[in-house]
């Protein structure tokens, strides 16, 4: 039975490609982050920079994850990379509530919300356009 062929409910959503590219989101930001960390204790670049970079890390993350969530799906790419997208958020605020107060945790993802969105859509459009 392929990958593909694991589909269920909700419009023939790939769970399987979705799952993968959720963790596929979470390595990139884990590896991503201890990069980041690297580079600001190793070189002069200013700590100012980092809220920015961490954020734009993260919209990264989520559109790469959803690119491969979807092209592995072969269709319906914006639904996949919406989904990617509201799950790898999803986890995000309960990993954050697990250190930080979760009102903040909740408050600081959900600003972030529509651009991981659009990030995940996009994502998801181009993972099936370029898997053709």
């Amino acid at each position: 039975m392929s990958l593909k062929d694991d589909r269920a409910g909700l419009g023939a959503l790939s769970f399987s490609a979705i799952t993968k590219g959720i963790l596929i989101a979470l390595v990139i930001t884990v590896l991503g982050s201890a990069l980041l960390s690297v580079v600001y204790q190793m070189t002069g670049v200013a700590e100012k920079t980092l809220p920015a970079t961490s954020v734009a890390l993260f919209y990264v993350s989520i559109l790469i994850g959803s690119f491969l969530a979807a092209r592995e799906a072969g269709s319906r790419g914006l639904l996949h990379g919406i989904v990617v997208a509201i799950l790898f958020m999803l986890l995000g605020l309960l990993l954050a509530g697990l250190f930080f107060d979760f009102k903040t945790a909740a408050g600081n993802l959900l600003l972030r919300g529509g651009l991981s969105g659009i990030a995940g859509a996009v994502g998801g459009v181009l993972g099936v356009g370029l898997s053709r």
